[in-house]
């Protein structure tokens, strides 16, 4: 995905549901427009911050794995 993050968490070594709060707690200091990496090793994320995300209005565009590392990318509505 040729898109740059404005922000990137590393979340490898966390587990649910840590994952989704901590991206949910990021994406609420972010400025509107504004896109957010996710990187994390925990399988359970794949569902779990896509659903958390979209149920508090963000955007989830991308959902990547990459061998055992899945990538996010979000984006703050305008």
């Amino acid at each position: 995905m040729s898109q740059v993050p404005d922000l990137s968490l590393d979340l490898r070594g966390e587990h649910c549901p840590y994952n989704a709060i901590a991206t949910l707690e990021t994406l609420e200091t972010m400025k509107p427009g504004q896109l957010l990496e996710v990187v994390t090793d925990c399988s359970q994320s794949v569902n779990g911050i896509p659903e958390d995300t979209r149920a508090k209005g963000y955007d989830c565009l991308a959902v990547e794995q990459h061998g055992s590392l899945f990538r996010f990318l979000i984006r703050v509505p305008a």
